[in-house]
């Protein structure tokens, strides 16, 4: 059996950055987050003093760099007799504070590190569902980080458009990718009629009277059988997020035969509602319907 071999990588020099600046090059030229190591400098704090593996040499690409970095320690801030055991050789009590040096400054660089927590290019990828919901914007799981990072950027521009159609058309195409066509004061059944167009279980519609005026209908160019539950239920709650709350939709899904049987009405209070149902014949209807009560909450 071939054993493949370690990919192998050339260390960078990092002497004389920051800590900080060292640890983000390393990881930008593929290698792991450093160790980090204090002593005591004249060099200003947090610069790398020196580095281990020494710079150019070719090493694995999972090898951990050992940097060590200037830093003030904690034992000048101590009484007089400490230090005095200190520079005796003492060394104890000097290596126990380098421990409480680091943990120090890792709490600090966390709280520095805030303001970034809150700008949607440097906050880590585990975030940024958080900062979305934060501001009520709506990320989809499955969308690449970059477009996550650019859609949250701009989450106040697209508030103010919110509302209007051309914010629901920008949601919607963002995530199902294709742009779908809205149509307003319109609503695709007129109740139930007699004598006029109408064959009990076969094409009889019962909604309650709807205001024309405050109804839109969603047309998606997109084959139903290619659309799964998960996506139907997300583009339902894109639309009652960013649609007025006095109006009501129709959902629906362009150019498919579908059977009857697939879409079933339900009428009266949801404890005593009933369903009217048909058989499995099929019908052309130009358009496939969306198995939801138009507008239900």
């Amino acid at each position: 059996m071939r054993v493949q071999s370690k990919r192998k990588l050339s260390v960078p020099d990092l002497e004389g950055l920051l800590a900080h600046d060292a640890s983000v090059y390393l990881e930008l030229n593929g290698f792991p987050k450093p160790d980090i190591k204090y002593e005591e400098s004249f060099e200003p704090a947090e610069t790398v003093l020196s580095q281990d593996p020494p710079k150019s040499q070719i090493v694995d690409a999972d090898t951990v760099v050992t940097i060590y970095v200037a830093q003030r320690s904690f034992c000048e801030f101590l009484p007089g007799i400490y230090r005095t055991a200190i520079y005796d050789g003492h060394t104890y009590l000097r290596d126990f504070l380098w421990i409480v040096r680091h943990l120090f400054d890792s709490v600090a660089q966390e709280v520095d590190r805030i303001p970034e927590l809150f700008d949607p290019y440097t906050t880590p990828e585990n975030f940024l569902p958080w900062l979305a919901g934060w501001i009520g914007f709506v990320l989809d799981e499955d969308w690449p980080e970059g477009k996550k990072r650019y859609l949250l950027r701009h989450a106040m521009d697209y508030y103010r458009i919110r509302g209007t159609i051309k914010g629901l058309k920008l949601f919607l195409s963002i995530f199902v990718g294709v742009e779908p066509e809205i149509i307003e004061n319109a609503w695709p059944f007129h109740g139930f009629q007699i004598d006029v167009h109408s064959t009990m279980d076969f094409d009889t519609i019962i909604f309650p009277v709807v205001n024309v005026s405050h109804c839109f209908i969603v047309d998606i160019p997109l084959d139903p059988e290619e659309v799964s539950e998960y996506t139907i239920i997300k583009i339902h709650d894109i639309i009652r997020a960013e649609k007025p709350a006095h109006t009501m939709y129709y959902l629906r899904f362009k150019g498919k035969k579908v059977a009857l049987s697939e879409f079933q009405l339900m009428v009266g209070d949801e404890e005593d509602a009933y369903v009217i149902g048909s058989g499995e014949e099929i019908v052309e209807l130009g358009e496939a319907e969306v198995e939801r009560l138009p507008g239900e909450e």
